[in-house]
Order: C-alpha cells, then sequence, then structure tokens
C-alpha cells in the first residue's frame, strides 16, 4: 500500500512538472520573437562563420565599424580569444542575405 501511495506521488509530480514545461515553452517563444531587432556594431573586422567555432567555414566578413541585424541573443560554442578576451560567447549576424556567426568579443549589442 505504502509503495502504491509514493507511485502515485511520483507520477503526479511527474505530470505536474510536464505541464509547467509545456505551458513555459510560448514565453520561451515570445521572448525569442521579440529579440528579433537588434543591430550588431564591428568593433573590429570579424568573420561570419557558417557555425560557432574558429574551424566553422567562412561566409563573409563584417568589417570594423560596419553594422548587422542581430536576434539579440548570445550563443555559445567554440572557445576563442579575440579582441584581447578568451569566450565561448558567439553572435548570429546576417549581412547581405548571408546569416552565420561571429565572435562576441568584437561585437557590440545594445543592452
Amino acid at each position: 500500500m505504502h509503495a502504491r501511495r509514493i507511485l502515485a506521488a511520483s507520477m503526479m509530480s511527474a505530470a505536474l512538472v510536464g505541464t509547467a514545461l509545456i505551458a513555459g515553452t510560448p514565453a520561451i517563444a515570445q521572448t525569442n520573437a521579440s529579440a528579433a531587432s537588434c543591430t550588431a556594431l564591428a568593433l573590429e573586422t570579424v568573420v561570419i562563420r557558417d557555425r560557432t567555432s574558429l574551424n566553422g567555414t567562412a561566409l563573409a566578413q563584417l568589417n570594423k565599424g560596419e553594422t548587422a541585424p542581430s536576434p539579440c541573443q548570445m550563443y555559445y560554442g567554440g572557445s576563442y580569444t579575440k579582441c584581447g578576451i578568451t569566450s565561448t560567447r558567439w553572435v548570429k549576424v546576417t549581412k547581405h542575405g548571408v546569416t552565420g556567426y561571429v565572435v562576441g568579443t568584437c561585437v557590440k549589442q545594445p543592452a
């Protein structure tokens, strides 16, 4: 009898957790949808790559002082040392229809 109560309580907890996760999903989507209006400013010339790694294929270049649309969120990937800082932070940008990732330490986004 005691084992059934524990099992029932465990199942109820799992069901509640699942409901909370599903219910939380629209808020995440809404946050991402509203974050699509930033502009990234290149503090130094950076390479736009196909993935968050220095080994990623170079797709284009964002020159120092140029801006590019960005979704206002950070991405994390391969480690690098650029602009005097070691980091794993990357920024997604689009330039002339090419979308890719640049090292986050050399790009400024609005706070």
